[in-house]
């Protein structure tokens, strides 16, 4: 049976790393239990209320526990992952499994191929059924010319004939074509005991295209619970020795048995390789799914604009590259006028869509390769302008007003406009390694607060220089 186990799945880096980036990003407390209520991932807390299971085939493996129930996306994701590891496993144990009945198939018709005789194709039966079902007592009975059957045995190298009667199991499998598996033969009406100690058989038939020749019965002297493994694997084998044993009396039939033995090799082939381009595709999918949720980490889910985190991470690279070439660097720092009436007064929805119409305005505007909109938080953004010197800032920032001025968003209690109007903060200086880039940030913040006492839908410039830090 095919396990997933979740402890193994969520000790993977990647996967780790991305559970801890969700937990710092969307500031959310939760854990991973199993189904023992084992800790897997995470740090336990009994007070958490909400539980959302991880299932894999319709079976509970665990479990994510949180506080909220705003962890809907993390379960979505793991439940995601470890359906694809099952998937994945389940793909290769069938692969595994066709890969080793091909080989069954051609070793015992490379072995069939060189038998001329009826002995020798006998010698093969039992050596390669005693392989598959250890401990047997293996015999051949092919119907005669008088409706009667040839019970046929190979037994320390030689082949020993005797004749019987069509009746029991036997008969069963004649009239049906169909192997047949009794488990315990004082449990089956239809046995007839021989006087022998017999408690378990397999009887599968001998067909010729689509004529029933004989049968292959294998016995043993204690309860044997045989697998459906063993049943196709030594179905297999009967249907190779029907033909093995026509083509003894036929043996200019064996060339075109050979070919079309080939072939079937062929399409088997073909088949494990499908397989091997379906497990291909199902990793190229997880891979999607690592840059979807990479992305997810860094975009902030609500203005669609990079979060604070990849803006923080941003800006230390910008300002290292930038003091390195002695390059100018600005930030603007912007806060929507009057935003906590607009959404007491509009309410919460209509705040959502405010923000993401105004994000989606700056995304529009700063285009530049190096430059970034961020969300700093709340109803404040702040733009990253690489490159780019206090006049060229101030532009940009002018733009800016009129541009989301300009979206005519309704905003009946503001005291500056009719509309939704930002306050934005300047601050331009030629990074240093001496200095933190989080003075820049704390200059625009000051310039933002003069805009803002100014009467707000307007911007102001920072006096910035490093030296004076």
């Amino acid at each position: 049976m095919i396990q997933v186990k979740l402890k193994k799945i969520l000790s993977k880096p990647e996967l780790s790393s991305l559970l801890e980036n969700f937990r710092e990003t969307l500031n959310l407390s939760f854990f991973i239990s199993d189904t023992q209520k084992n800790l897997v991932w995470g740090n336990f807390n009994h007070a958490f209320e909400y539980h959302y299971p991880i299932m894999v085939n319709e079976q509970i493996i665990g479990q994510v526990n949180a506080e909220n129930n705003n962890i809907n996306t993390i379960s979505q994701m793991l439940n995601y992952m470890v359906n694809e590891e099952f998937k994945t496993k389940l793909l290769a144990a069938d692969t595994l499994e066709k890969y080793e009945e091909i080989n069954f198939l051609s070793d015992i018709s490379h072995q069939f191929s060189s038998c001329l005789t009826f002995e020798e194709i006998m010698e093969v039966v039992t050596r390669e059924t005693n392989k598959l079902l250890t401990n047997s007592d293996i015999s051949c009975m092919l119907l005669n010319e008088k409706g009667e059957l040839d019970i046929f045995s190979y037994q320390e190298n030689r082949l020993t004939k005797r004749t019987g009667s069509i009746e029991s199991i036997v008969s069963y499998v004649l009239r049906s074509g169909r192997a047949e598996i009794v488990n315990n033969v004082d449990k089956d009406d239809r046995y007839i005991p021989e006087g022998s100690k017999i408690k378990s058989l397999i009887c599968a038939p001998l067909k010729v295209q689509n004529r029933t020749i004989g049968v292959i019965q294998v016995t043993h002297y204690e309860l044997i619970k045989y697998t459906s493994e063993q049943l196709k694997l030594f179905t297999s084998l009967t249907s190779q020795a029907a033909i093995a044993i026509q083509n003894s009396k036929y043996y200019d039939k064996l060339i075109e048995y050979s070919q079309n033995l080939e072939q079937k090799v062929i399409e088997r082939t073909q088949e494990l390789e499908t397989s091997k381009k379906n497990l291909e595709v199902s990793n190229k999918e997880l891979e999607k799914l690592s840059k979807k949720l990479e992305y997810l980490a860094t975009v902030d889910e609500l203005t669609q604009v990079y979060n604070r985190r990849y803006f923080n991470e941003y800006l230390d690279r910008e300002w290292r590259r930038l003091a390195r070439e002695r390059r100018f660097i600005s930030l603007i720092l912007c806060d929507i006028d009057y935003f906590k009436r607009y959404n007491d007064h509009y309410y919460h929805q209509a705040g959502d869509e405010c923000l993401f119409k105004v994000a989606q305005c700056m995304k529009n505007l700063v285009k530049r390769p190096a430059d970034l909109v961020a969300r700093f938080g709340g109803e404040e953004f702040v733009i990253i302008l690489s490159n780019t010197n206090r006049l060229g800032a101030e532009k940009v920032a002018q733009e800016l007003c009129q541009a989301v001025e300009g979206l005519k968003i309704p905003h009946g209690y503001s005291d500056c406009s009719d509309y939704v109007t930002l306050s934005l903060g300047v601050a331009t200086t030629i990074p240093t390694s001496q200095v933190c880039p989080q003075k820049l940030i704390k200059a625009a913040d000051k310039a933002l607060y003069k805009a803002k006492d100014k009467g707000k839908n307007g911007f102001s410039v920072a006096e910035f220089r490093p030296e004076i830090f």
